[in-house]
């Protein structure tokens, strides 16, 4: 008998008897199904309470259930096991482990609501995956008497593949693999899948890569149509376009960038003036060659911005716009819009204007010679150098003067050998050259968003921004509680202002606690982010910031230029919607949160690699979180985090304290507190699960 007719005898069957539970031989002689049906009607019984129509009592008991709400969303996946599914109108439900059925994280299901709640969140079990997220995945390859198993990287997904009998692969034991979802359903409890690469075994390079770009499911490739695009652009397209600019060919301008940059996104001017100085920043005119909705714009949406992994970087753009037309190379005429500043002796800023314009770079600076040119090295250029840094200064007493809050966290800069393997971690060094191209860059964006904000007011056109929201009292309270516990008799007044973090950092920066407390302070703030409302920066201290100066490697920025040229042009006809930016903003927001991920993840798998070495080796560090089975300690020079377990403190029992942020000895009373430093030595490394374990060594 047809299954869709044995479905349809065995619920009408229920529905003529609400609340009588059934057994499969009951139902079976209810709904007059004959014995060689049986088999079809016990997976169906399965599938229907899976599905929501039934209850099921035990192993083999079923009733009616009635009809219960329905709603769809995306599911968002713990490394625990269970997760949550935003649903369309914003909100949460919570799905436990055993309710997740055949979906994966971020997938589009459909949800059956239940009557139990978890916390705050109504609890639902997932019915039906709608759309996959994704269909490839990345795991490492395991064969044995019972069958081939791919076991899957992401540790979100908590059952291991199954591939295909007969696929046939030169995949070996412990090799990374990325394989393609076959089918997944009732009559599966694994995942179908078969292999589509061998990458390599874990420490081979560029696996690492492969991992971070499946993990974080980043966009790799263009299409034909992009790159045939691309290609269409050519120095006379440049050549072509210069009577319809502001011709800016005959001001000394330059750009400085890193040793190893391939693109320059910015290019600087200065000159002199009786009450000040007139700064030009000029940036690479992506929106030229980019228009909305073209095949490249399509991939640079989807894109959001680039990403830097340690080593290579994964570009918005095609590479003959990002490192050719796009680039501000030196001695060759380049597209740009230009934001020209009067900023007086007292930092105070004058008029300023916007403008399409055409450059010619003189010179390709590094940030290592205009430091040394600062520091008095002549140059044919010293002169210009020198009267920006003396403007760099104005910039930043009058920033400072405002509130606006200077961290100076170093980074871990990896340098890697020729097969991509880390020899070696240094701090990052601020110089005063990186801080002269932030400070003018910084005034770039608060002028184009004070543009912005302008026109919007007066006009009623929408601008996009780029928002820091006051850090919550809830957060504040818990970085006064830290700063408390560390003796540090600093006071944060509520409300806060960025001054109050200002003075906080001015105050520990000669303090051992420096860097630990400027990392506290960063993380009791709220993360930055894009709206069509202005709600200021926080952080900086201005009414109005957005992204203007980095359009090859930010969507947001390219969004701006195209605005601000439709504003210069006074073309009120066709603005986009507040809806649609408001979109957009909320988009770029959440793929800058995933290239913030995919680059931490990279990096901490370098950091393992490097220490992976180093097993047995004693190092600095300072402990970063107490938890009640232990301390994290973050390593000085190479910022690696590893554990140290309360299983190896040998000396004594200890017992975690939660408001003192501490692990205390039982019989010593000796302490280890969050911001101590100590001294551990390496005891094991695990790569591909991210863990690395220390002891401590005596004081």
């Amino acid at each position: 008998m047809d299954r869709s007719i044995i479905e349809k005898k065995i619920l009408d069957t229920f529905k003529r008897n609400p609340g009588h539970w059934y057994k499969h031989r009951a139902i079976m002689k209810a709904a007059r199904i004959k014995e060689r049906d049986y088999r079809t009607l016990k997976i169906l019984l399965l599938e229907m309470y899976r599905n929501g129509l039934i209850d099921q009592k035990g192993r083999n008991q079923y009733a009616y259930k009635p009809k219960q709400e329905q709603k769809t969303g995306v599911l968002a996946v713990t490394s625990r096991g269970f997760g949550f599914v935003e649903l369309k109108d914003g909100s949460e439900v919570f799905i436990r482990a055993q309710h997740m059925q055949h979906a994966f994280h971020k997938d589009l299901v459909r949800v059956q609501i239940l009557d139990k709640q978890k916390g705050d969140k109504p609890e639902a079990k997932i019915i039906e995956v709608i759309q996959r997220h994704l269909t490839e995945f990345v795991g490492v390859y395991q064969q044995d008497r019972f069958g081939k198993w791919v076991i899957p990287e992401d540790k979100r997904i908590r059952v291991r593949f199954a591939v295909v009998e007969g696929e046939q692969s030169a995949a070996r034991d412990g090799q990374m693999v990325t394989v393609e979802l076959i089918q997944w359903d009732e009559g599966h409890p694994e995942p179908l899948v078969r292999i589509k690469d061998i990458l390599g075994y874990p420490g081979d390079p560029g696996v690492d890569i492969a991992l971070i770009v499946q993990k974080h499911d980043l966009p790799t490739t263009w299409t034909s149509k992009s790159l045939d695009q691309a290609e269409s652009f050519s120095e006379e397209s440049v050549q072509n376009e210069i009577e319809n600019r502001t011709d800016l060919r005959k001001l000394m301008c330059f750009t400085i960038d890193p040793e190893t940059a391939q693109d320059f996104d910015d290019a600087i001017s200065i000159e002199e003036t009786p009450k000040g100085w007139n700064l030009g920043v000029h940036i690479a005119d992506v929106s030229h060659y980019v228009s909305p909705g073209s095949p490249i714009d399509r991939g640079a949406r989807k894109r959001g911005s680039s990403v830097y992994l340690v080593g290579t970087a994964i570009h918005m753009l095609p590479e003959k716009l990002a490192s050719n037309l796009c680039s501000l190379k030196p001695q060759i005429d380049r597209l740009s819009m230009t934001c020209m500043m009067e900023i007086g002796r007292d930092g105070q800023f004058g008029k300023a204007k916007i403008m399409n314009s055409v450059i010619h770079s003189n010179q390709r600076f590094t940030y290592e010679e205009v430091e040394e040119i600062i520091h008095g090295k002549k140059h044919t250029y010293s002169d210009q150098i020198h009267e920006m840094e003396k403007l760099r200064k104005v910039l930043f007493r009058d920033r400072k003067s405002r509130g606006s809050i200077d961290l100076d966290l170093p980074e871990p800069i990896v340098m890697l050998d020729e097969t991509g393997f880390p020899h070696d971690i240094k701090p990052s060094k601020r110089l005063t050259a990186h801080r002269l191209v932030e400070e003018f860059m910084l005034a770039a964006n608060r002028v184009t968003a004070e543009y912005l904000d302008n026109k919007f007011v007066k006009a009623k056109l929408p601008g996009i921004y780029r928002i820091h929201e006051t850090p919550s009292t809830d957060d504040v309270s818990k970085l006064q509680m830290i700063l408390d516990r560390l003796k540090i008799p600093q006071k944060i007044k509520t409300p806060v202002k960025p001054k109050d973090y200002q003075i906080l950092v001015e105050a520990v920066r000669e303090s051992p606690y420096r860097h630990f407390i400027e990392k506290v302070a960063l993380r009791s703030m709220t993360k930055a982010k894009y709206s069509v409302e202005n709600r200021g920066h926080f952080g900086l201290a201005f009414k109005s910031y957005t992204h203007f100066t980095s359009p090859i490697r930010r969507y947001p920025d390219l969004t701006v230029h195209r605005l601000l040229k439709q504003y210069i042009k006074q073309d009120a006809a066709n603005p986009p919607s507040q809806a649609s930016l408001e979109k957009l903003a909320e988009h770029c927001s959440q793929r800058e949160r995933v290239a913030i991920e995919a680059e931490r993840d990279h990096m901490k798998m370098k950091q393992l690699q490097y220490l992976s070495k180093r097993v047995g080796q004693e190092f600095d560090g300072v402990i970063s979180g107490v938890l009640n089975f232990g301390f994290f300690v973050e390593l000085a020079e190479s910022f690696v985090d590893g554990l140290v377990h309360t299983g190896s403190l040998k000396d004594d029992y200890y017992e975690y304290e939660e408001n003192n942020f501490s692990l205390t000895g039982r019989r010593t009373r000796k302490m280890y507190r969050l911001g101590d430093p100590v001294r551990v030595k390496v005891t094991s490394v695990s790569i591909s699960e991210g863990l690395a374990d220390f002891e401590v060594l005596s004081n």
